[in-house]
């Protein structure tokens, strides 16, 4: 089906008619401007925001070591501090700034800075066999008698030794003596 085609011509546009492009705005962190590829070498003094540090905003200072960016970038120049950290580069220290003594060194560094606290939870555990006393090897010995409560395990009443069970006679040869199974089944022998 052919329908007709409702465009509407519009005229060339030319160079003249294009709105002029705006110059790129220089790259800003959370703190304002950072700092530029050109200021970012190794041996300056910076403050850097390290990514967990990033929701607060809180800035470590320290000398650059190697730079991890390339070129500039809006949220600072990515570099890995001397002492191993890595973040982004806020602004840079002044001359004869030393680092802060409440940084905390990362892992695996020793520091002759004061620790500062850190939400670590840490555990004491010891060996269980060191306390043998405590927790013996082995179950003590036990007779059966101990699993039952005191007042049964000691009989109240001494049982005579001459008690004569039920015994019965076979009632056709009257010989046979003995209980009441016994004598039935002997009944059934003479029966047969």
């Amino acid at each position: 089906m052919n329908r007709p085609r409702n465009h509407q011509l519009r005229p060339p546009r030319t160079n003249d008619d294009r709105p002029a492009r705006a110059p790129r705005p220089r790259p800003q962190g959370p703190s304002g401007n950072v700092p530029n590829i050109q200021q970012v070498i190794p041996g300056a003094g910076v403050s850097i925001v390290l990514k967990a540090d990033q929701p607060t905003g809180r800035e470590v200072q320290g000398v650059v070591q190697d730079l991890l960016t390339r070129g500039n970038h809006p949220r600072g120049i990515k570099v890995r501090l001397q002492d191993g950290r890595v973040g982004r580069v806020q602004r840079m220290a002044a001359a004869g700034t030393a680092p802060s003594t409440t940084d905390v060194p990362p892992a695996g560094t020793t520091s002759q800075q004061p620790a500062a606290r850190t939400n670590r939870i840490l555990r004491m555990e010891t060996d269980v066999r060191l306390y043998e006393e405590e927790f013996p090897s082995a179950p003590p010995a036990r007779s059966f008698a101990d699993y039952f409560p005191a007042e049964l395990s000691t009989p109240t009443a001494p049982i005579p030794e001459n008690v004569s069970s039920a015994t019965a006679k076979c009632p056709i040869c009257g010989t046979f003596e003995g209980d009441e199974i016994a004598v039935s089944r002997h009944v059934e022998e003479h029966l047969t």
